[in-house]
């Protein structure tokens, strides 16, 4: 009897949770339960996200959609109402782009980062898919910053600029099916 008891208590306790393969990043993170939201038409979770999206201070890049106003726009439509959030949001966010690459695609975005603050960029595939992305960074002079797979929820390049400048920011499909990924850049 006293053997069978550590068998029977490995038995009772609860699983281990799987590492979360969901990405580091708050303002990845809530995209993604965005668009998790969306796909199942919680809308009520929809909305939520989008006031933490807000209290993150996300904004879309230049040129890109709003996603924030989209959600919000159709869960209204469905009925959903605000809940109260305990974020306070940032006076400057960061801003983020969801884009699509098709086998063997790149995309190169130039980006403004100021001298002397940290810049961080972080890209993550969209609905969690396992994709074969990569992301390079580019200073001014072509010199690479930053290179990396997105080897699982997230990858992250930072650096700390000396001088106000334009980087090229570059993500690549090098798999054989098209992804769709997140890009946030602070």
């Amino acid at each position: 009897m006293i053997r069978l008891l550590p068998v029977l208590l490995l038995g009772a306790a609860p699983a281990a949770p799987a590492a979360d393969m969901r990405p580091a990043d708050p303002v990845l993170r809530t995209l993604l339960e965005g668009d998790a939201a969306n796909a199942s038409g919680n809308h009520a979770a929809l909305l939520d996200t989008v006031q933490a999206l807000k209290a993150l201070g996300a904004t879309p890049a230049e040129g890109q959609e709003d996603l924030a106003a989209r959600w919000t726009h159709e869960a209204q439509a469905h009925g959903a109402a605000p809940s109260t959030l305990a974020f306070r949001g940032r006076a400057l966010g960061p801003a983020y782009r969801r884009g699509s690459l098709v086998p063997g695609g790149s995309v190169t975005m130039r980006q403004l980062f100021l001298g002397g603050q940290r810049a961080q960029i972080s890209v993550a595939p969209a609905n969690g898919s396992a994709a074969k992305l990569s992301i390079r960074v580019h200073g001014a002079d072509g010199e690479t910053l930053c290179a990396k797979p997105v080897g699982g929820p997230q990858a992250d390049c930072a650096w700390l600029p000396l001088f106000t400048d334009r980087y090229d920011i570059v993500i690549e499909n090098g798999g054989k099916a098209a992804v769709g990924f997140y890009l946030i850049m602070r």
